[in-house]
């Protein structure tokens, strides 16, 4: 009790306030009698006069708690769940800038009209990849109205909405502008449109896109390898605007002021004004909230003439925040804000005092204590929402923290002068590119350095352990430093580095290997030769095949091989060619629609890999393996079934063959007369074929592999397939749904097979 008496009051109401908030996560009471309790508590403070902060903070909690409540239900609330299912006409208020994905365009939308249903909810519109209405928009559309999403490949989407209150997601094809929303969404957008204007002008690609991500957290336009390059190396924190962005804001209009000889109130009044314009131009990210809330407060701390505490305006931005909306609290953006901005307060100190006698430049230590200490209080954050935590982020932030100031102060220069003085604000935003790629590069170095990213428990708890006994060597002046100390340190990341080993160091092969990695429902079998490696479909993008190549220990591909345009089988291709490179592409070339297979020649161009058609009786050799195109002969004519001329390969090493049929069921494949194949890639992930036993009969296989997702809708593997294959004798089979991975290895003559990863 003493210790909690000596936190001052302001301090004590505002995180009891947070505490009652985070509370109605757990249990939800909208009972009226909170509020009464908490009123009747208020007045028993003012009344009393003993332990008055005491009994007002436990009012402040009760009245959290009923707070948090009221905002779940209403968060929780929707009428468009009950029209899931629904095709009508809608009209929607575009409340947030479109993010561009592989697949398709997801924007944040406010329904105002949903057929003759008029609302007020938020969603998310689904366009087809491409254009996008800009914030601020209000669009008509026909509206289809969905279910996100449920648990997939562990993450769940339906979830992760909810805590947004958004229940149901809208899918339209296309959409009309009808006008835009005015207030203060018109002001925020108005704002984030000349910001956004003037911040590069005449920048192009991915410098802007660094230059934007850094001041309006836009990372949109980053491409997926850059924005990995980011996370990996530690610095996305970056693209996440925070404190540092408010106060450079509030830094720059008070050093303005002092320049042109405006009085220090005036300037304070402006920095006010500035944060609250920059908050409303970036939007409603929880380090935006925390740092508006502690820039604004601090401003008016000063014109009120009371002494500033960081502490309280910690808590008071979380405490918006939670008011908003309590899920904030489970999400990942608001734990790392918040625990980094505490750690910079707790141990940044500290640090320092550790380092004072050491030979470190001064203008250093603040970089190294600030990226030590978030480093190490997120750490534990990121691996329960990530699984991954970067390693090299002291040394990555210590290169890029010279150029973030000056990217910072030119680009927000930028935009003021680009009105009036165009040309001398494209001059300062080609300086500012430089900057930007210096960044890119940066990113790029430490998030490609072998281990760049821990992930998983037992190794960062080597490294915790590691940097503990380092911190203990600072307890005391470098000469007082033990021999013995110096070598426990080193063993300890000896360990550590031990630690981060691969558990399963993959050795290359040392003759054929085939590898069909478990996709889900989908194709992609690794094909490898001491020579190289082939990599046949890539998966759904769910999948993440390239991580999967990665953990193999895959940094190549000779070719890459899209059978047929169809999402299940080339919608990973674009993130493997933008992760790994590719000798050529070796493609059908089919008239069909496929927004996956124009990503992934979009990446091919992005990258110059060579795009070979792949034409019945192509043959391609990678050292001793051999491969024989039999199928198609022609892209076919549009409208047709892209199965009838998937791509169908025959895989030779030594004696021993592989079939590898994609979706071409037994009427493509048996007109082919194939020749006799040890090892069959079974068709359309084991669809009902009749034909199944002719071409059997024909190839007389000993092994047979089906591709398939466990619980998948379409039946697949169906039972007279499954039927066809367990009467065959001598012929061994394999599900990637009930065996996971399954691997191959042959020297030519023999063959082997192993089930699971």
């Amino acid at each position: 009790m003493t210790a909690v008496a000596r936190i001052p009051a302001p301090h004590l109401l505002v995180g009891a306030l947070c505490l009652g908030l985070a509370l109605s996560l757990a249990v939800r009471e909208p009972g009226l009698w909170l509020p009464a309790v908490a009123t009747l508590l208020a007045v028993l403070a003012l009344l009393s006069g003993k332990r008055r902060a005491l009994v007002l903070a436990l009012g402040a909690l009760l009245a959290g708690w009923w707070l948090g409540t009221l905002r779940l239900e209403a968060l929780d609330r929707s009428v468009l769940a009950g029209e899931v299912g629904r095709v009508a006409h809608a009209r929607l208020e575009v409340t947030g800038p479109a993010r561009h994905g592989p697949f398709a365009t997801r924007v944040p939308v406010k329904v105002l009209r949903l057929g003759a249903l008029t609302l007020d909810e938020r969603s998310r519109l689904d366009l087809p990849r491409g254009r996008a209405p800009p914030q601020g928009s209000i669009v008509e559309i026909v509206a289809s109205v969905k279910r996100p999403r449920g648990p997939d490949d562990g993450f769940d989407e339906s979830s992760y909405l909810r805590r947004q209150g958004i229940h149901a997601v809208l899918a339209a094809s296309d959409y009309r502008i009808v006008g835009h929303r005015g207030g203060f969404g018109g002001a925020a957008d108005a704002l984030r449109a000349f910001v956004s204007r003037g911040l590069a002008p005449e920048v192009r690609g991915e410098r802007r896109a660094v230059i934007a991500g850094i001041i309006l957290g836009e990372d949109e336009e980053l491409g997926p390898e850059l924005q990995e390059s980011f996370r990996a190396s530690g610095l996305y924190h970056l693209l996440a605007v925070s404190g540092q962005n408010v106060a450079y804001v509030v830094m720059g209009v008070l050093l303005l002021a002092w320049l042109l000889g405006i009085p220090r109130l005036a300037g304070e009044l402006g920095s006010l004004g500035a944060v609250i314009g920059y908050v409303m131009a970036v939007g409603w990210q929880p380090s935006v909230v925390r740092a508006g809330v502690a820039g604004g407060l601090a401003s008016l701390a000063w014109l009120c003439g009371r002494a500033r505490d960081r502490w309280y305006f910690l808590l008071l931005g979380a405490a918006v925040l939670l008011t908003w909306n309590p899920y904030s609290l489970l999400e990942a953006g608001f734990q790392l804000s918040f625990a980094a901005v505490a750690a910079i307060f707790v141990l940044v100190p500290r640090l320092e005092a550790r380092l004072d006698g050491y030979p470190v430049p001064a203008r250093l230590v603040p970089v190294l204590t600030v990226s030590a200490a978030c480093g190490a209080v997120t750490a534990p954050i990121l691996m329960i929402q990530f699984g991954k935590v970067p390693l090299y982020s002291v040394p990555s932030n210590a290169l890029a923290a010279p150029v973030v100031a000056p990217l910072l102060g030119l680009a927000l220069v930028c935009s003021v002068l680009h009105p009036v003085l165009p040309g001398a604000a494209a001059a300062l935003a080609w300086v500012n590119g430089w900057f930007a790629a210096y960044l890119a590069a940066v990113a790029r170095f430490f998030g490609d350095l072998p281990h760049a990213q821990v992930a998983s428990w037992k190794a960062l708890a080597a490294l915790v352990g590691a940097v503990g006994l380092a911190a203990l060597l600072l307890r005391h002046p470098p000469p007082r430093v033990r021999d013995g100390a110096v070598l426990a340190a080193l063993v300890a990341l000896g360990l550590a580095g031990w630690t981060l080993r691969p558990d399963d160091v993959r050795a290359r092969p040392t003759g054929l290997r085939i590898t069909f990695l478990d996709v889900g429902q989908g194709d992609s079998a690794l094909i490898e030769v001491p020579e190289g490696a082939v990599l046949v479909d890539e998966g759904p993008p769910e999948a993440h095949v390239e991580e999967q190549l990665r953990s193999l220990g895959v940094s190549r591909l000779a070719a890459m091989v899209l059978t047929h345009p169809q999402r299940d089988h080339v919608g990973g291709a674009a993130a493997v060619l933008d992760e790994i490179p590719v000798g050529f592409l070796l493609d059908p070339g089919l008239p069909a629609d496929s927004s996956d297979e124009r990503a992934a020649r979009a990446s091919a161009t992005r990258h110059h890999v060579r795009v070979v058609l792949a034409r019945a009786g192509a043959r391609f050799e990678l050292g001793r393996l051999r491969m024989h195109v039999l199928w198609p002969e022609d892209a076919g004519s549009p409208g047709e079934d892209p199965n009838e001329n998937a791509i169908v390969l025959l895989v030779s090493y030594g004696s021993i063959d592989a079939l590898f049929t994609a979706d071409a069921e037994s009427n493509v494949t048996l007109p082919l007369r194939p020749r006799a194949a040890e090892i069959l890639k079974v068709a359309h992930h084991g669809s009902e074929d009749a034909g199944l036993v002719s071409l059997l009969g024909l190839i007389r296989p000993r092994l047979a592999v089906i591709s398939v997702g466990a619980g998948n809708d379409y039946g697949h593997p169906t039972p007279s397939t499954i039927g066809v294959l367990s009467r065959r004798p001598g012929l061994s089979l394999y599900r990637t749904d009930e065996d996971g991975q399954v691997t191959v290895e042959s020297d030519g003559k023999s063959f082997t097979v192993r089930a699971g990863s």
